[in-house]
């Protein structure tokens, strides 16, 4: 089987069984026959094992078997969060439906991401070789470039856009948008990682890209109003999101992070639909934030007051 095709597999084998599990494997080979993948072949139990443990091995993704012989997805935390495992897995299936329906291509719009493929390949070559490297880079606020000499510690996708975490030598902690990158060099000097740091624990507290020091973690208690409350209900603003009470005209919802510049920017998206309930210095900052917005627009004559 072609390379692609297996990976396509992969995707398939997950989303059947995490869709239909717990399932025998009758039925999964049923489902595998009636699909358009399968091109009429069929999946034999050695072959649906190989792929077991595949998944398990490059996925991190456990599929169990019950006390009925039926599958079902044993460890799926890879597929519960922000990880790279659910990103391949999600990119798989999109891929896997988009190429076979060619036909529908003029009638599907995809978000472009501009740094998709800006420096990636060498920062992660960086990553995994630890050794440092040399970047110029152009802020939006800094007319001049900026040499940095860095050591790669995470790379995180936020909002369609590639960012690099690193550190400095001496010890900064900066972010980097790799489409703001100008020039990028792997250089030949070492640096020795702390292999028990990851990405997800680092950014365990925070609201997108940026981890403000000066902010520690606190609870917030956002108030939703009207329809607003079902889309955090689908889509959380962060893991740590509870739903704490619900009233006719509105939810409130309980979080624990860092309110960062992100975060309020992401608050103030909502405009009236979002009310900062606690603490009351961030509502404070969200109502200033809001207020200075309308003083942009108090001396418009082409807008009709209200």
């Amino acid at each position: 089987m072609k390379p692609l095709l297996i990976l396509k597999t992969y995707a398939w084998l997950v989303n059947t069984i995490r869709n239909n599990g717990p399932i025998s494997y009758k039925d999964i080979l049923e489902l595998w026959k009636n699909d358009r993948l399968s091109e009429g072949n069929s999946m034999v139990r050695q072959t649906f094992i190989h792929y077991k443990n595949d998944l398990e091995e490059f996925f991190n993704i456990s599929i169990g078997m019950d006390k009925m012989y039926r599958y079902y997805i044993k460890s799926g935390d890879a597929l519960q969060k922000d990880t790279v495992e659910n990103w391949m897995l999600t990119s798989l299936s999109v891929n896997t439906a988009l190429l076979n329906n060619k036909k529908v291509y003029k009638r599907i719009v995809m978000e472009n991401t501009p740094s998709a493929g800006g420096f990636l390949k060498e920062i992660v070559e960086a990553m995994t070789k630890n050794v440092m490297l040399d970047i110029v880079y152009q802020r939006y606020d800094h007319s001049s470039k900026r040499n940095h000499r860095l050591e790669p510690y995470f790379v995180k996708l936020y909002h369609q856009r590639w960012y690099l975490l690193g550190r400095k030598e001496d010890g900064a902690l900066l972010t980097f948008a790799l489409d703001r990158i100008v020039m990028l060099e792997l250089t030949k000097k070492k640096f020795k990682f702390d292999e028990s740091l990851n990405a997800s624990d680092y950014f365990e507290d925070c609201y997108g890209v940026m981890k403000d020091e000066t902010k520690p973690a606190e609870r917030i208690v956002l108030r939703a109003y009207g329809t607003e409350a079902n889309y955090l209900r689908d889509l959380k603003l962060h893991h740590s999101q509870k739903e704490i009470a619900t009233a006719d005209e509105y939810s409130d919802f309980e979080l624990f992070l860092r309110p960062s510049m992100d975060f309020r920017g992401k608050i103030m998206e909502r405009g009236d639909r979002l009310e900062v309930m606690e603490p009351g210095h961030l509502a404070n900052e969200i109502e200033l934030a809001h207020l200075h917005s309308v003083k942009l627009y108090e001396n418009r004559k082409d807008i009709l007051k209200v």
